[in-house]
């Protein structure tokens, strides 16, 4: 299986990667924990899958540091969609830990650290498999511009991966009927 760098070389969205990469070797000089979620972490989770933009999760009482360690870099901040943007036009969108992943969700976003929540792919500190499914999952319901994007890339995962209906043991209970309903999909028993 290719790697996402490759994945975004052979997609020719090679400065999606470097921007990814940019970014978090600037927050990691600054000390400032953070993770990928969205659109990188799927792919860099298996599934081939382009994206526009960057997602990554730090802690609120970190936010003003993210900027202005973004800022010093060149990054542009675009008041009006509430993301930076690289000198490249790459979009950088900060999520914060302790916010619902979907409006009305019980789902959270998790804390930039800690091995239920983080893992290292490629260099890189990526959301773990079972909360970006659930973040994914909760996002997914509460929004249906989202919905099927969301709930696509999480059947995609669950057939790269292998997975099956025990996998919801990991994710949040609010999630989990939706999760085993996505099983069958992607299965083809529904």
């Amino acid at each position: 299986m290719p790697t996402a760098k490759e994945v975004y070389a052979m997609l020719g969205n090679e400065s999606l990667w470097q921007a990814a990469n940019h970014c978090h070797e600037l927050l990691r000089e600054a000390q400032i924990p953070h993770l990928i979620c969205g659109g990188v972490a799927v792919c860099l989770h298996g599934y081939q899958r382009n994206t526009t933009d960057i997602d990554l999760i730090v802690e609120r009482d970190r936010a003003s540091d993210v900027r202005a360690v973004l800022e010093t870099a060149g990054f542009q901040w675009d008041a009006e969609n509430k993301e930076f943007r690289t000198q490249g036009g790459i979009q950088v969108q900060f999520l914060i830990a302790g916010d619902r992943a979907g409006r009305n969700s019980e789902v959270q976003l998790p804390a930039p650290s800690g091995e239920l929540n983080v893992e290292t792919i490629e260099g890189l500190p990526v959301l773990q498999l079972s909360r970006l499914i659930e973040i994914k999952i909760a996002c997914g319901a509460e929004n249906v511009r989202r919905m099927h994007k969301d709930f696509a890339d999480v059947v995609e995962l669950i057939l790269v991966r292998g997975l099956d209906g025990s996998f919801a043991r990991f994710l949040h209970s609010s999630v989990r009927d939706i999760y085993r309903r996505l099983v069958r999909n992607a299965h083809g028993e529904e």
